[in-house]
C-alpha cells in the first residue's frame, strides 16, 4: 500500500511541536486544535513537571513499538508480548496527514484492515484515564484527514490502545467510534472563521460506570449477544412456514413427537386461556379494578444495541 507523503510540504518541529507548510504557513496540531475547542482532556490541575514526565514516558513507549515495528532490535518485553498478541498488520507508524490548510498530526499506527482497500487507524494512549469522547474526536480527525489524503482508502475501523506505562503491559485494545466527517468539517470551519466549536453531540459514555480495564470485554460481550439475538429472531422468522407445516401434519395424525437428525420436534397440544382485559375492566368497572389491582415493582434493566458496520 502507497500512502500519500505528506512530508514533502509540511515540516514537523519537534521543539516547538508545530507544523509548517511549504516553509511558511503554521498549521496547529490535532490535539493543539482540540485543546482550544474544549475538545481535549482537561489536564490543568496537574502540575507541568508531572505532564512532562508522562509524555516523555509515552514517547518512549511509542518508540518502543515503532522500533519494533520497523525492524529494529528491541528488548524482550511484556509490552512487545501483548502487542504481538493482537495480530495487527503493520503499514506505517507516526504516519503524518494534514488538509493542507488548517491542521496536521501524525497517526500512531496504521494497519492493514480486512481488504487491500481499507484500513485501521490506532492511536496509543498511556493515560491513568480514558478519555472516550477526545478519543473519538481525534481519530475521527485522523479519519477524515487519511481519507482525504488517500482517495480510494477506507478507514474500516480505529481503536485505542491504552498502555499501563509503570507496568509496560497493554491494558485494553478498545474500538473507538469516531466523529463523523460532518462534525470534523464543522469543526474546521469554525477554526477558519475564528469562532469556538461547539460539541453538541457529547454523550455520557458506559467508562462512566464501568472500570475501564474490564470496558472493552463488557461491550464486547454485549454486542456478540445482541447480535446472536438478532440472528436468532431471524431464523426463527425462516422457520414460520415450515413450523406450521410440521404442526399441521402432527395434528392430523394425532402425534406428539416427531423425530429429526439431531433432534426432535415436539408438540404442544391447543388450548384455550382466560385473560383480563385490563384496560376495559379499569374503564367500566373504576372500582372494582380499584379493590382488585396490585403494583408489582419492576426492577430496571440494560438493552444494547450494536452500531451498524
Amino acid at each position: 500500500m502507497q500512502l500519500t507523503d505528506t512530508t514533502k510540504r509540511v515540516f514537523f518541529e519537534p521543539t516547538s511541536h508545530s507544523y509548517v507548510l511549504d516553509g511558511e504557513t503554521l498549521l496547529m496540531g490535532v490535539t493543539s486544535l482540540m485543546k482550544k475547542h474544549g475538545l481535549a482532556p482537561d489536564y490543568s490541575g496537574i502540575p507541568e513537571a508531572t505532564l512532562r514526565k508522562a509524555a516523555e514516558e509515552g514517547t518512549a513507549i511509542h518508540q518502543e513499538i515503532q522500533d519494533y515495528e520497523n525492524g529494529i532490535s528491541v528488548l524482550a518485553s511484556d509490552l512487545i508480548s501483548d502487542y504481538k498478541k493482537l495480530g495487527l498488520k503493520f503499514i506505517a507508524s507516526e504516519y503524518q496527514v494534514t488538509d493542507y490548510e488548517t491542521v496536521a498530526s501524525a497517526i500512531d499506527g496504521v494497519y492493514e484492515g480486512s481488504t487491500k482497500k481499507k484500513v485501521k487507524l490506532v492511536d496509543f494512549k498511556t493515560t491513568q484515564k480514558y478519555h472516550r469522547r477526545p478519543l473519538e474526536w481525534q481519530l475521527g480527525i485522523y479519519k477524515y484527514l487519511f481519507e482525504r489524503l488517500n482517495p480510494g482508502y477506507e478507514v474500516e475501523s480505529c481503536h485505542c490502545l491504552w498502555i499501563d506505562k509503570k507496568a509496560r503491559k497493554i491494558k485494553d485494545f478498545i474500538p473507538v467510534e469516531p466523529v463523523t466527517k460532518a462534525e470534523v468539517e464543522s469543526l474546521l470551519e469554525a477554526e477558519k472563521k475564528g469562532l469556538i466549536y461547539m460539541d453538541e453531540n457529547e454523550k455520557p459514555g458506559v467508562e462512566v460506570a464501568i472500570p475501564a480495564g474490564e470496558l472493552s470485554v463488557y461491550v464486547s460481550n454485549a454486542r456478540k449477544i445482541a447480535i446472536l439475538k438478532a440472528q436468532i429472531k431471524q431464523i426463527e422468522g425462516a422457520m414460520k412456514a415450515n413450523d406450521a407445516k410440521v404442526l399441521a401434519y402432527m395434528e392430523e395424525h394425532n402425534l406428539t413427537e416427531l423425530q429429526a437428525e439431531g433432534g426432535v420436534f415436539k408438540r404442544r397440544a391447543a388450548s384455550t386461556q382466560v385473560r383480563c382485559d385490563t384496560a376495559k375492566l379499569k374503564e367500566q368497572f373504576p372500582a372494582v379494578f380499584a379493590k382488585v389491582a396490585k403494583e408489582i415493582q419492576v426492577k430496571g434493566s440494560v438493552s444494547f444495541k450494536p452500531n451498524e458496520d
